[in-house]
C-alpha cells in the first residue's frame, strides 16, 4: 500500500521507522501496563505485511538481517545475566537446574509430539519446531514479573529460568537443525548439544576473566568500561560461535551472570546502559521480526497452534514444573503459578526465523509452517499470560502488596517524628539515613530504618521488602542527597523521587527531585518540626499557619501536597507559625 521504502536511499527512513515504533511501544506498553511484546508484534506486522511500510530483508539484506538477529539476541542474553544475583537464591536453585534440564526435556517431547500429530511434518521437523518452543526469554518474562509482583523464591526462579533456558533451547534446536541437515545419528547430536554448551560456557568464563582483570587493574578508562564490555559481550558471541554453532548464546548469558556477581567492580553502570542498550535492541528486534510475518501463512495454521498452545500451557508446563520441584521446598501455592507462566518470546522468534532462512540456504527441505507456529505461540502466549499473571498471582496468594510507602532520606533526627505520623496513619515507611543517632532513634520507635551503606545491593531488597513507592530527599547535605538520589531513582524511578529545596537563597542548588511540600524549604520544615512537630487532622481543619505535608487516604496511602488539599480526607501537616515564633524568642 505505502510504497515508500523502495530503494537504498530510504535506509536510513526504515531504521527511524523501526527505532520509533520500538521505543514508542515499550512507552505506551509501560503507560497501559501490558506487555511491552504485544504492541510491538502488532506494530511490526502493521507497518510490514499490513500496509507494507517496510520490507527488512529486503531492505538490510538476508545476508546481513540474520546474523544481526541472532547477535542481538545474544546481546539481549547479556543484559539479562546481568540482572542474575546468586546471593538472590537463599532457596530454589535445584529448581531451576531441574527447569532447564528435566523441565525443558519434558517440554520438548510433549511440545514434539503435539506438532507431529497436529501438522503433516516429519518428526525431525516437528522436534525442531518443539525444541524452538522450549525457551521461555527474559524479553516476556521479566516484565510480566513486574506487572504480577510474585514472592520470592518464584520471582527470581522464574527470572532465571527465563534466561538460562534461552541458551540451553536453542542449542537443543541447533542440534536438531543439524541432524536434519546431515542426517547425523542421535548419539553424535547429544554430543554436539554437551559441545555447544560448553564451548558457550567456556567462552563466556574467558571473557569475563580477561574483562575483570582489565576492570580491576584499572586498564580501562571510566568513559570506556560500558563500551568495553558490550564488546566484550559481541567477541564472547562471536569466539563462541566459531567453536559451535549458537555457542555465541550460552557465551553472553554466561559472560552477564559472572560480572553481576563478581565483587572486584561495582556493575551498577554496567547494568544501566546494558538495559538502556536492551531497550533499543528488543524494540527493533520485535518490529523487524513481526514485519517479516507471512499472515496468510499464521491465519492457515492458527486454529492447530491453539491445540498445540492448550497442550504446551495446561499440560506440558504443569507437569515441567511438577517434575522439577518434587523435594525442592516450595510451597505449594508457589509451585502452581511456576505452573502457569510459561510466555514464549523474542528468542524462539529470532531462531525460527533464522533456522527457517537456514534449510532453505542449505538446500533442505523447508519447513512453511515453523515460523507462524512459531510467531503465534508467542503472540498467544503473551496475551495469555499478560492478562492473566497478575490474576493468577493474587488468586495463588504469591503476590506482592502493591507498594504505598515513603522512604524518608535525612540526617535529622526529627525525621523521625514524621515517621511516627506517617505510621500512625498505616502508611509503610522506611527512614534512609547514615547517622547512627537517627538510625537508632527510629528503631527506638519500632521504625523500619536502612542503616546499610546506600551504595549497596541490599537497598533495593530493603525497598521492596517494606513496599515503599516514594522517597523524599529531606536534607541540607547535598552529597548524601546526591548519592540517595542516584540509587533510590535506579529502583523507584525519577518520577517518584521528591525534594525539600535547602533554602530558599541557595540559588546554585540543584534539585535532584520533584519539589515536594510547595515553597517549604529544609530550614523552615526543620524549625517548624523543633517548634510544634507534626500532627495529623481533617483538611477542613487546617489553619492559615499550617502547611499541609501529605494528604492520607483511605487506603493508606500518602500523597505529597505541594499545594493546599481541596478533599476531605486527613492530612499530616505542621505550623510554620510556630517556627517564626521559636525564631523570634531565639533572637
Amino acid at each position: 500500500m505505502f510504497q515508500v521504502l523502495a530503494s537504498e536511499s530510504q535506509l536510513p527512513t526504515t531504521i527511524a521507522i523501526i527505532l520509533t515504533l520500538g521505543v514508542g511501544g515499550q512507552w505506551l506498553a509501560g503507560r497501559l501496563r501490558i506487555p511491552g511484546v504485544l504492541l510491538l508484534l502488532t506494530a511490526g506486522i502493521l507497518v510490514g505485511p499490513v500496509f507494507d511500510v517496510i520490507h527488512p530483508e529486503d531492505d538490510f539484506g538476508a545476508d546481513v538481517l540474520f546474523p544481526i538477529v541472532s547477535l542481538a539476541v545474544g546481546l539481549l542474553l547479556y543484559e539479562g545475566g546481568l540482572g542474575l544475583k546468586l546471593d538472590r537464591l537463599n532457596a530454589g536453585r535445584s529448581v531451576i537446574l531441574r527447569l532447564v534440564t528435566v523441565g525443558a526435556l519434558v517440554t520438548w517431547i510433549i511440545g514434539a509430539v503435539t506438532v507431529y500429530l497436529l501438522f503433516d511434518m516429519s518428526s525431525r521437523s516437528a522436534a525442531l519446531v518443539g525444541a524452538i518452543l522450549v525457551v521461555s526469554g527474559p524479553t516476556v518474562v521479566i516484565p510480566l514479573l513486574h506487572l504480577a509482583r510474585p514472592r520470592e523464591p518464584g520471582g527470581s526462579i522464574l527470572r532465571w529460568e527465563g534466561i538460562i533456558i534461552d541458551p540451553v533451547g536453542a542449542t537443543l534446536a541447533i542440534v536438531v537443525l543439524d541432524t536434519i541437515l546431515t542426517d547425523s545419528e542421535p548419539r553424535e547430536a547429544a554430543l554436539q548439544v554437551g559441545v555447544t554448551l560448553g564451548a558457550g560456557t567456556l567462552a563466556g568464563l574467558i571473557v569475563a576473566a580477561l574483562a575483570m582483570l582489565a576492570l580491576h587493574f584499572h586498564l580501562v578508562p571510566d568513559h570506556l568500561i560500558n563500551p568495553a564490555m558490550l564488546a566484550a559481550a559481541i567477541v564472547a558471541f562471536a569466539a563462541a560461535n566459531q567453536i559451535a554453532p549458537e555457542a555465541g548464546l550460552m557465551a553472553t548469558t554466561m559472560l552477564g551472570i559472572v560480572l553481576a556477581n563478581q565483587k572486584l567492580v561495582p556493575n551498577h553502570e554496567l547494568t544501566a546502559f546494558s538495559e538502556d542498550v536492551g531497550y533499543l535492541i528488543l524494540g527493533t528486534l520485535f518490529i523487524v521480526l513481526g514485519a517479516l510475518v507471512d499472515l496468510d501463512e499464521l491465519q492457515a495454521v492458527l486454529p492447530r497452534t491453539l491445540i498445540l498452545i492448550a497442550v504446551l500451557v495446561l499440560v506440558a508446563r504443569p507437569i515441567a514444573v511438577w517434575l522439577s520441584t518434587i523435594g525442592g521446598g516450595l510451597q505449594r501455592n508457589d509451585r502452581q503459578f511456576l505452573a502457569w507462566m510459561a510466555p514464549r518470546g523474542i528468542v524462539a522468534a529470532s531462531v525460527a526465523t533464522v533456522f527457517s532462512r537456514t534449510l532453505i540456504d542449505e538446500g533442505a527441505e523447508p519447513i512453511p509452517e515453523l515460523v507462524p507456529i512459531v510467531f503465534g505461540t508467542v503472540i498467544v502466549t503473551v496475551a495469555l499470560y499478560g492478562l492473566t499473571a497478575t490474576r493468577v498471582a493474587r488468586m495463588t496468594r504469591v503476590a506482592k502488596a502493591e507498594p504505598t510507602g515513603i522512604a524518608l532520606v535525612s540526617n535529622n533526627r526529627w525525621i523521625v517524628k514524621l515517621a511516627d505520623q506517617l505510621v500512625a496513619n498505616n502508611v509503610p515507611v522506611l527512614v534512609v539515613s547514615s547517622s547512627t543517632a537517627v538510625q537508632r532513634d527510629s528503631f527506638s520507635h519500632g521504625l523500619f530504618a536502612y542503616d546499610r551503606p546506600i551504595d549497596s545491593h541490599d537497598l533495593d531488597l530493603t525497598l521492596d521488602g517494606v513496599g515503599i513507592k516514594r522517597a523524599i530527599l529531606v536534607t541540607d547535605d547535598e552529597n548524601f542527597a546526591s548519592l540517595a538520589a542516584f540509587h533510590l531513582s535506579e529502583h523507584l524511578g525519577r518520577a517518584n523521587l521528591y525534594q525539600v529545596r535547602p533554602d530558599e537563597d541557595d540559588d546554585d542548588f540543584e534539585m535532584r527531585g520533584r519539589a515536594a511540600f510547595s515553597s517549604l524549604t529544609f530550614q523552615q520544615l526543620s524549625s517548624a518540626a523543633f517548634a510544634g512537630g507534626f500532627r495529623t487532622l481533617p483538611a477542613a481543619e487546617l489553619g492559615e499557619d499550617d502547611v499541609a505535608l501529605f494528604s492520607i487516604s483511605d487506603f493508606a496511602t500518602a500523597d505529597i501536597l505541594n499545594q493546599r488539599p481541596q478533599s476531605t480526607d486527613n492530612v499530616i501537616a505542621l505550623s510554620v507559625e510556630a517556627a517564626r515564633t521559636r525564631r523570634a524568642s531565639d533572637t
